[in-house]
């Protein structure tokens, strides 16, 4: 068998070649071991839960409106809230938008943690209606404006 001339390679281009070579087997061999072991089973996934908890925050006063679209179609039957939270929903436009809106915010999340906030203060940031602990004399919800709060 013949064998292309590659002297030209330099002793740097060898080296980084073996390499390359080197973590391939190991890649190779890990794959192998990979292959049999056993996964552990997958917990099922309480749809119905789940969809009870959007339902309840869909019936929020201050629900994104993303939310209270998919509320409006759930409340004229199109489909249900396990239909939304289960994908069997994923077509729908309204379903998309709040996805889309998902993962904006949990983009925003990552940069926020990349940026040194702690998980608790990036859920304040993301939702202010978390940070209402202490008592501050009102109570109006944020988007009422009294006088006090001018």
């Amino acid at each position: 068998m013949t064998t292309p001339n590659d002297s030209w390679k330099s002793p740097e281009l060898r080296a980084a070649e073996a390499q390359v070579d080197a973590r391939f087997k190991e890649a190779q061999d890990l794959a192998n071991r990979l292959k049999d072991t056993p996964l552990p089973p997958v917990p099922p996934v309480d749809y119905k839960a789940i969809a009870q908890q959007v339902e309840r925050a869909a019936q929020e006063r201050d629900a994104p409106e993303q939310l209270k679209a998919l509320k409006r179609k759930v409340d004229a039957g199109e489909f249900t809230w396990e239909d939304v939270v289960s994908g069997k929903a994923a077509q729908d436009p309204d379903v998309q938008a709040m996805q889309q809106e998902n993962v904006r915010k949990m983009k925003q999340a990552f940069q926020m943690l990349q940026e040194g906030l702690t998980p608790e203060e990036i859920m304040n940031a993301q939702d202010p209606r978390r940070n209402r602990g202490g008592d501050d004399g009102d109570e109006n919800a944020p988007d009422i404006f009294a006088e006090d709060k001018w």
